[in-house]
C-alpha cells in the first residue's frame, strides 16, 4: 500500500512538472534521477535497509527547497513524498 502511495505522488509530481512553465533543467533532471531511484526500489525484489529510504527522502526534501521558490505547487508534493519514504524505512 505505501509503495502505491508513492507511485500516485510520484505520477502527481511529473504532472505538477509538466503543467510549469519554466523549470530549470538542472532541477528538471534531479526530479527525473529521483524518480528512477524510488521506482528501481520499489520494483526491486531485494529488501532494503532504512539507509537507503532516509537517503531517497533527504533527497526528496532537499529538492523541496530548492523547488519552493520557484513552483510553490510542486513542493509540497515532494516534501510529502520526502515524508512518506521516511516513514517506509522505519
Amino acid at each position: 500500500m505505501k509503495h502505491e502511495n508513492l507511485k500516485q505522488l510520484l505520477a502527481e509530481a511529473h504532472q505538477q512538472l509538466a503543467g510549469t512553465e519554466k523549470v530549470d533543467d538542472e532541477l528538471k533532471a534531479l526530479l527525473e534521477n529521483l524518480n528512477q531511484d524510488i521506482h528501481q526500489v520499489l520494483t526491486s525484489d531485494q529488501t532494503h535497509d532504512v539507509s537507503v529510504f532516509d537517503t531517497l527522502s533527504e533527497r526528496s526534501l532537499a529538492l523541496s527547497a530548492k523547488f519552493a521558490a520557484e513552483h510553490p505547487k510542486l513542493e509540497p508534493v515532494l516534501r510529502e513524498l520526502g515524508s512518506m519514504l521516511a516513514k517506509i524505512g522505519v
